[in-house]
C-alpha cells in the first residue's frame, strides 16, 4: 500500500466512532458488501450496521451505493455499500 493510502487510512480512523470504523473497516478489507453481508461479518445485529453506514454515506462521504443486487436469502433487492476510491472515481450505477 501506498504511504498516501496509509496516511489517509490512519486519519480516517481517529475521525470516527468505533462502530463507524468497523462498517469502514470491513468494506475496505472486503469490497462491496450489503448491510446484512456487514452485520454476519461483524457478527452484529443489523441495526447496528444500518444507521452507520447511512452515516458514511451522508455525512462522511467515504461510502457509496455501489450497485443493486438480489438478496438471496430475502429475494428482495438489497444496496452494497462500497469505499470511495482514494482517486475519487465512483463506479456508476
Amino acid at each position: 500500500m501506498r504511504k498516501e493510502s496509509l496516511d489517509a487510512y490512519k486519519n480516517i480512523r481517529t475521525s470516527l466512532s468505533y462502530r463507524r470504523w468497523q462498517v469502514y473497516d470491513v468494506l475496505a478489507r472486503l469490497g462491496p458488501m450489503s448491510n446484512m453481508q456487514i452485520a454476519i461479518e461483524l457478527n452484529l445485529p443489523i441495526n447496528y450496521i444500518t444507521g452507520r453506514t447511512n452515516h458514511l454515506v451522508n455525512e462522511d462521504k467515504i461510502v457509496y451505493a455501489y450497485d443493486k443486487v438480489l438478496d438471496l436469502i430475502s429475494n428482495q433487492p438489497v444496496i452494497r455499500w462500497a469505499v470511495v476510491p482514494t482517486n475519487g472515481q465512483l463506479k456508476i450505477l
